[in-house]
C-alpha cells in the first residue's frame, strides 16, 4: 500500500512540474518611417535527438517593386536548450534574405518570423540621402 501511495505522488510530482521555455529574439537590418509587413511564417519541429544540432534555414521574399528593411525573429526552445541565429544570404535592401535557426540540447524549435520592406525607389533615395548623393 505504502508502495503504491509513494508511486502516485512520483507520477503527480512529476506530470505537475511546469516546462520552462526560452525564447529569444533577433532583429536584422534597418527600421524605416514607411516599412510595411511583407512576409512572414511560423512552424514548429521536434528534435530526434537533443544532443545533435538541428538546423532550419528559412528565406523570405518581399513583394514586387519592394525591398527587404528588416527582419523580425522569434525562436523558442526549452529552458536547457540553445538557439542561435545567423542570415546566411541576402542583407538590408535586398528581395530576398535568408537565415538560419540552430539549435542545440532542446526538444523542439519553434520560430515565427515577420519580414517587413519598403518600396524600392524609397530604399534608393534613403540610401542616397544618408550617402551624401543629390
Amino acid at each position: 500500500m505504502l508502495g503504491r501511495i509513494f508511486f502516485v505522488v512520483l507520477v503527480v510530482g512529476v506530470t505537475s512540474l511546469p516546462q520552462t521555455f526560452e525564447t529569444k529574439n533577433f532583429k536584422v537590418g534597418i527600421e524605416y518611417d514607411h516599412s510595411l509587413p511583407m512576409v512572414g511564417g511560423a512552424d514548429r519541429y521536434r528534435h530526434r535527438n537533443n544532443y545533435d544540432p538541428f538546423f532550419v534555414t528559412v528565406t523570405a521574399t518581399a513583394k514586387k517593386n519592394y525591398v527587404i528593411s528588416y527582419l523580425e525573429v522569434t525562436a523558442t526552445v526549452d529552458a536547457l536548450g540553445a538557439v542561435d541565429f545567423c542570415v546566411t544570404s541576402g542583407a538590408t535592401g535586398s528581395r530576398s534574405v535568408a537565415f538560419r535557426l540552430a539549435s542545440n540540447r532542446s526538444e523542439f524549435l519553434a520560430y515565427s518570423y515577420l519580414a517587413y520592406g519598403i518600396r524600392e525607389d524609397e530604399y534608393k533615395k534613403v540610401t542616397a540621402a544618408s550617402n551624401g548623393v543629390c
